[in-house]
């Protein structure tokens, strides 16, 4: 799973396969430019898992390496299979598709929608709170990024709507899978969890909360949330705290993270232990939840990443440093 979280964000921020590694494409009729004459290229990240979000028409297709049809791979089974050397053109049916190849084992997929969990703690929350009559909701804009549960969309902003309902997993944990289209993938999700409806929800404790932490965002007004840029994968944390669920602070972030200068004018750094993660990330968005900028590098055993900040307006901003299953998130004030 953390070789597949690695390969999703470098193929978000936009990176490339590095040279270094074999170049594995997907060619045929069923993908651009649909008339098996060129290939679309993969990103990799480590050399085994390739991944790309591929438009196709109703076709075949097959993987192959370094655009040429010495090495290639098929297989009869669609959208799932395992392919083989000079196997069968995969069938292919018309769709948006995250593709995803195992260079090592042939094993492919082409999914169109993808899954992300949201779990809270609420234990501590509730040694000073009651829990309401319909349980722990979540509120966030999950219409605007396609998101629904079996039941339908998950409506923008409602908390208190049906599809908001989180279910009670015992010890004090609530959890809901929301299923996105892979149109979304990177695109930002802002949300928080609520105990019944508005009212008794996070980043309202001026004291101790999100609102003064940094996963906290201001969305200009006064309304505090916390922010995911969408990967298949669960996320848990702390009623209205940025510790996630069952470890500490020091085990879920990225280690010795420094920003600097922070506020910044031209340029800012970042630089932190990668924890053996080969590649890290880092994005800067604006409180809109667009990406502002971003820059994908190859670590080192410290890491620095130095980000041009002139084209910047004056202002907030939020940065977000990803390496491996590490994640940081603060706030950057351009000057």
């Amino acid at each position: 799973m953390k070789k597949i979280f690695t390969l999703l964000t470098a193929l978000v921020m936009g990176a490339v396969a590095y040279a270094q590694f074999p170049a594995v494409g997907i060619i045929g009729s069923a993908v651009p430019p649909y008339d098996w004459s060129a290939d679309v290229d993969m990103v990799t990240v480590d050399g085994e898992m390739y991944g790309g979000i591929v438009t196709c028409v109703a076709g075949e297709a097959k993987f192959r390496q370094d655009d040429d049809w010495a090495i290639n791979w098929g297989a009869a089974d669609f959208p799932a299979g395992v392919g083989v050397q000079d196997g069968p053109n995969i069938p292919v049916a018309a769709g948006t598709y995250l593709v995803i190849f195992n260079r090592t084992t042939g094993m492919y997929s082409f999914q169109t929608n993808f899954d992300v969990t949201y779990k809270v703690d609420v234990t501590n929350y509730l040694a000073a709170n009651t829990l309401a009559a319909n349980g722990i909701r979540v509120g966030g804009n999950f219409t605007d990024n396609g998101g629904t549960v079996a039941a339908g969309p998950v409506a923008n902003w409602s908390p208190g709507d049906a599809n908001s309902a989180m279910t009670d997993e015992g010890n004090n944990i609530w959890s809901i899978t929301v299923s996105y289209p892979v149109a979304s993938l990177g695109a930002t999700q802002f949300y928080k969890f609520v105990n019944g409806d508005w009212g008794a929800n996070e980043g309202t404790d001026a004291a101790n909360t999100i609102a003064v932490d940094s996963c906290g965002v201001d969305d200009g007004a006064g309304n505090i949330n916390r922010t995911y840029a969408l990967m298949p994968g669960t996320v848990c944390y702390v009623w209205d705290a940025c510790t996630a669920c069952g470890v500490s602070v020091a085990e879920n972030a990225i280690a010795n993270l420094t920003v600097a200068p922070n506020p910044a004018t031209d340029v800012v750094n970042f630089t932190f232990e990668a924890n053996n993660a080969a590649v890290a990330t880092v994005t800067i968005f604006d409180l809109a939840g667009k990406a502002v900028a971003t820059q994908t590098v190859a670590t080192s055993a410290t890491t620095t990443v130095e980000m041009n900040t002139t084209a910047l307006q004056a202002g907030s901003y939020i940065y977000n440093v990803v390496a491996g299953d590490k994640v940081a998130t603060g706030k950057l004030i351009k000057q």
